[in-house]
């Protein structure tokens, strides 16, 4: 058994296919570590033409209450550009933005639609007292007025906007105490800015007790986020971080997940097809080795060859994601919002996991691949149609899960993906983990149970 073991892996490491896929497969490794390194933003700023706002100020006319309204709207752009021109820097830029334009905007309204001198005076006043602020630095202060706005704003208020504006003062008081910078670079403040932007919809809906299925998804949603950017605040650990290597591990399967697929039906799919093919099954069977036991040893090679793929493909993205994105975020957890509420995995124990939760999957489209081979003694065909099942599996899925339709339970593919497990902590469609695990076994056995039956009466006469 032993001996045959080892001439299944020599004659798979000669083959060209698999140095082929793996040169591909180091290729895809480092463009993906590639992108995930890029620094830009995606995000594009909305480009303000100075030029066109300028000439259109000059038709319009102010004697008319909507040509006044668009006019000071105008100016009131005009004047933030021109700040953002004279104080570049990212703190700056957002406090201009979100600090300033409405005080800019009362200013313009106060000397052009009430023509109220004094009024625009007042304003004009404290606008150059928080451009004096911003031109020196001096970030604390804008901190400081947002907290008496909000404490102002908690004892004006009852019910649920108090609570709101509760829970605003707390990401302000939390600011000042951490010192966290307006800067959109900062993790801290992007994960203050997402909770200050939903906590007005988020609230609304805890307290709404006629929900839509809509309004439930969007909560369920919100609450989800808001608890992932909660435990950035508490932790003060970067974990949405998409440009490290911690973030390529975390969505490994599905960045690599074709892969290991490419790799596990290349093998089963032609480990013994090959042998008919090339005519050297008459050889091998004229061994003194029963047809039971050189089918057996095929079999457990590719048992043994989809776990040691996963090792060596996550072995080079460890590899070459190092050199490429560095290896200081692996010290970073894996936070994910589970039926359970948030946990969390070191990388390499969520990497390992969520490897181990699809084998089965892999396991049942090498068997299938497997079977086919043997059956048809076609490697075409074994690899055409285990793809075919794999789709096919995933079209299923998708449509068990928004039809609910009980036919397609008796579907391996419903049960295979046991990453749910980790992600969740919960199976699809209501199923258990012992059924999930009893429908896997049953598919791998009946194919391999299909495997053995026509292995052992195939005559070989013609091949």
């Amino acid at each position: 058994m032993i001996r045959l073991m080892k001439n299944e892996i020599i004659k798979l490491l000669k083959k060209k296919s698999f140095y082929i896929v793996t040169f591909i497969f180091v290729l895809f490794c480092i463009l993906t570590n590639v992108v995930y390194d890029s620094s830009l933003d995606t995000i594009l700023e909305e480009n303000i033409n100075i030029e066109e706002i300028e000439a259109e100020n000059k038709g319009l006319d102010l004697s008319k209450e909507d040509d006044l309204a668009i006019y000071v709207d105008n100016l009131t752009t005009l004047k933030i550009e021109e700040l953002k021109e004279v104080y570049s820097s990212n703190e700056a830029k957002f406090l201009i933005e979100n600090n300033l334009y409405s005080l800019i905007y009362q200013m313009y309204e106060s000397k052009y639609v009430l023509e109220d001198e004094e009024l625009y005076q007042k304003y004009n006043l404290e606008l150059e007292n928080n451009i004096l602020k911003i031109e020196n630095n001096d970030w604390s202060y804008f901190k400081e007025q947002r907290i008496k706005y909000l404490e102002k704003r908690v004892n004006e208020t009852k019910d649920i906007e108090k609570e709101r504006y509760q829970a605003l003062l707390k990401l302000a008081l939390y600011r000042k105490e951490k010192d966290v910078p307006y800067d959109e670079d900062h993790y801290l403040h992007t994960s203050i800015l997402y909770l200050e932007e939903n906590m007005y919809e988020y609230i609304n809906l805890l307290h709404d007790d006629n929900l839509t299925k809509e309004e439930e998804s969007r909560l369920s949603f919100l609450k989800e986020n808001m608890s992932i950017h909660e435990y950035v605040l508490e932790h003060q650990q970067d974990i949405l971080n998409e440009h490290t290597l911690r973030a390529v591990f975390t969505n490994f399967s599905g960045e690599f997940g074709i892969f290991i697929l490419i790799y596990v039906i290349m093998l089963a799919g032609s480990i013994v097809s090959e042998e008919y093919s090339r005519g050297t099954i008459k050889y091998l069977l004229t061994k003194p080795f029963k047809r039971r036991t050189i089918l057996t040893s095929k079999l457990l090679v590719v048992i043994l060859f989809i776990p040691l793929i996963m090792l060596f493909m996550s072995f080079f993205e460890l590899l070459i994601g190092g050199i490429i994105l560095g290896f200081d975020s692996l010290s970073v957890p894996v936070v994910l919002y589970t039926s359970s509420g948030l946990v969390s995995y070191s990388v390499l124990e969520y990497l390992g996991l969520l490897l181990l939760s699809s084998l089965p999957m892999y396991y049942v489209i090498g068997m299938v691949a497997f079977m086919i081979s043997t059956v048809t003694a076609s490697t075409s065909a074994a690899i055409t149609i285990s793809f075919l099942f794999y789709l096919l599996g995933n079209v299923i899925s998708n449509l068990a899960l928004i039809y609910s339709l009980p036919i397609f339970k008796v579907f391996v593919s419903l049960y295979w993906d046991f990453s749910y497990l980790v992600t969740v902590q919960t199976q699809p469609f209501g199923a258990s983990i012992l059924t999930s695990i009893l429908v896997v076994l049953a598919y791998i056995f009946l194919m391999l149970c299909i495997a053995y039956v026509f292995f052992m009466k195939k005559d070989v006469k013609n091949f």
